[in-house]
């Protein structure tokens, strides 16, 4: 007889149903798991045996088979450990076969028939939807709410297998961690732009940066204000949707993030010894990277050119695409990738060339700068130079970060429908393009930032002036980079 029962394995970040086959035969009592288990699986025997014997049911003493399908994806973690048990228990004819409703299986063993959470929930339901119903779990795992998936709690496997005998048996759905409030706002603690004190170049910037989702450079020297205005860059940004929210949380949790669901957008801000697999993701589980972790939030490089050239290069792919694609060990996968870029830098390595009396050589500027491509500098759309916070006007009233949202919000509104350009907006682009020598992606760029200043500006078209100041935010990356005395 063959006994069957649904459960999922993460892959990346994605996860794969899994099918789990169990056949109870005659011969000399034997337990063999196929379809290429790993460690931790093919350690599982040793569990399901104890916990099936002290949950009060009898463990078969015949030859025991269990087939993994997809036969071809490797079987990594414990998180089948009820699937395998309640589908050896179905063969031996001491469960019911599947029922209807399906139910899936996603929960640890202990040897005392305890079951135990598992990581990455819900990217195992998200996969799991459409293929069952319910999914058994642990009594303390962590769930979110998911339409067309029902979740269903035990403590032990003795009390699962009870319930799954019969479809109208089992208890009550639970939901053991609420969604994501629609009000969610940043906690008290969190750093605002009320607090920063002139700058007011810098949050023009960052507003237009947040209202169209366009790369920005802050360069300026050593304690000019760069990295306080970058680290409350996200205060400005759209609360996530609950869909968003979702892809989020699934994203962290399949790192190993126990972060609970949040509308406010990531910020990851990595050291600069990172290397390439950490900015994009590798090693042979397909682990994200920096890249992922940042999906619908910001990537946040504070000196960004002590970064490595090699690390730095690895973001020109991500940047356009919005994705990363790994191929490890003859298996790809896509992993998404879709943040705005914030990099901090000083101009030179002494911080104080074009601000002060500058100690580098021009050679050495060079160098500095080389860690940089002109590939990658034309991918951003934004470069802001900061002057020393000694020349910052005072201002007695300062914008918070949350007024400052609820006009890049009303633009991202906006921005929903196309933006006319007058004539002689286009007109001057083409020039500027032409004389410039402006890249494609370079113009599109400028487009797109012209644009957006127009929605931020509630013009109903776009102006020459909104062009002259895309322009001007793009025109200052060659004068930045530019060694001077």
């Amino acid at each position: 007889m063959i006994g069957t029962c649904l459960g999922a394995v993460l892959d990346g970040i994605e996860s794969v149903v899994v099918q789990v086959e169990a056949d109870v035969g005659a011969g000399i009592p034997h337990f063999t798991i196929v379809g290429l288990p790993d460690s931790a699986v093919s350690e599982s025997k040793l569990r399901i045996r104890s916990a099936i014997r002290n949950s009060g049911w009898r463990f078969p003493s015949k030859r025991i088979t269990v087939n993994l399908s997809p036969a071809g994806l490797r079987k990594r973690g414990a998180g089948l450990d009820l699937a395998i048990a309640v589908a050896i228990l179905r063969a031996d004819g001491q469960l019911p076969p599947l029922a209807n409703p399906v139910v899936a299986c996603c929960a640890k063993l202990s040897l005392s028939g305890q079951l135990v959470p598992v990581p990455a929930m819900v990217n195992l339901a998200l996969a799991l939807r459409g293929r069952a119903d319910r999914v058994a779990v642990s009594i303390d795992q962590r769930c979110v709410d998911l339409p067309g998936l029902a979740w269903h709690p035990f403590a032990t496997l003795a009390e699962a297998a009870r319930a799954l005998s019969s479809a109208n048996t089992l208890p009550a759905p639970v939901l053991r961690l609420p969604p994501p409030a629609a009000d969610s706002t940043a906690p008290p603690e969190a750093a605002d732009f009320a607090e920063v004190e002139g700058l007011e170049e810098v949050k023009r910037a960052l507003t237009i940066a947040a209202a169209g989702r366009h790369h920005v450079l802050l360069i300026g020297p050593p304690g000019c204000g760069k990295t306080m205005a970058a680290e409350r860059f996200p205060t400005l940004l759209p609360r996530l949707t609950p869909e968003q929210a979702l892809q989020v949380y699934a994203i962290r949790q399949a790192a190993g993030l126990p972060d609970a669901p949040t509308l406010i957008p990531p910020l990851r801000s990595p050291h600069h010894t990172l290397t390439v697999p950490g900015m994009i993701g590798g090693t042979a589980q397909l682990t994200p990277g920096e890249v992922t972790l940042a999906h619908h939030g910001v990537l946040l490089l504070d000196e960004l050119l002590e970064f490595r050239r090699t690390t730095l290069e690895s973001l020109r792919e991500p940047l356009v695409h919005h994705c990363v694609r790994l191929t490890r060990g003859g298996r790809t996968t896509t992993l998404p990738a879709n943040f705005i870029l914030l990099g901090t830098l000083n101009p030179c390595p002494c911080g104080r060339r074009g601000f002060g009396e500058c100690r580098c050589g021009d050679a050495e500027v060079s160098r500095y700068w080389s860690r940089l491509s002109g590939p990658l500098l034309d991918r951003i759309d934004l470069v802001v130079t900061i002057q020393p916070r000694t020349q910052h006007p005072r201002t007695p009233l300062r914008e918070d970060s949350n007024a400052m949202r609820m006009r890049v919000e009303h633009a991202v509104r906006r921005a929903q429908k196309p933006v006319p350009w007058s004539h002689a907006s286009a007109q001057l682009l083409r020039r500027a393009v032409d004389g410039l020598h402006l890249s494609r992606r370079a113009a599109d760029s400028v487009r797109r930032v012209a644009e957006t200043i127009c929605t931020l500006s509630e013009f109903e078209e776009v102006r020459p002036e909104h062009v002259h100041e895309a322009l001007g935010l793009r025109g200052q990356l060659h004068m930045s980079t530019a060694p001077r005395r």
